[in-house]
């Protein structure tokens, strides 16, 4: 079940984030709620988790949206990877890990986004990007974060996230 309930989170999260969420720039900035998405359960299940998430996500994205096929899932999945590494020594029912690996998450992504870009017809600058997207999204994502990360939590104790569909 908890494969069905996930995957409705992704494809729900693909939906609000492709019409919704695009009203909601600060600055010409949106948050990403797929890293989000990504970091919570990469710090309440592993890296497995984290992986999966992020790279059925970002597919999911590159399908429809990206120039190149791969670059969204690869630098999700690597994103979802790292932050997931650390769930074992993470106190899960705070809301400051929700908070630093949400800043953490934005900087992974983005890092390796612009790297395999970079060697494509990428025209934007380090520093541009670092003062511009990274630097507001991470921010925007910490304030965001710990609030979904906690709607997250609550879903994932519940009884009918462990049973089994078949």
């Amino acid at each position: 079940m908890r494969t069905l309930i996930i995957s409705l989170l992704i494809l729900l999260n693909f939906i609000l984030e492709s019409t919704l969420f695009q009203y909601t720039r600060i600055f010409g900035v949106k948050p990403d709620f797929t890293i989000i998405l990504i970091t919570s359960y990469a710090i309440m299940r592993g890296s497995t988790a984290g992986s999966f998430i992020g790279l059925a996500s970002g597919l999911l994205q590159d399908l429809f949206f990206g120039s190149a096929m791969g670059v969204n899932g690869l630098s999700y999945m690597l994103t979802g990877y790292l932050i997931g590494q650390s769930n074992e020594n993470v106190f899960k029912d705070s809301f400051v890990p929700s908070i630093i690996f949400n800043i953490g998450a934005v900087f992974i992504y983005q890092h390796l986004f612009f790297l395999i870009t970079y060697f494509s017809k990428n025209d934007i600058s380090y520093i541009y990007a670092l003062i511009n997207i990274m630097i507001p999204q991470s921010i925007y994502n910490a304030i965001l974060g710990p609030i979904a990360y906690r709607l997250l939590y609550k879903l994932d104790e519940k009884s009918f996230m462990n049973n089994k569909i078949y």
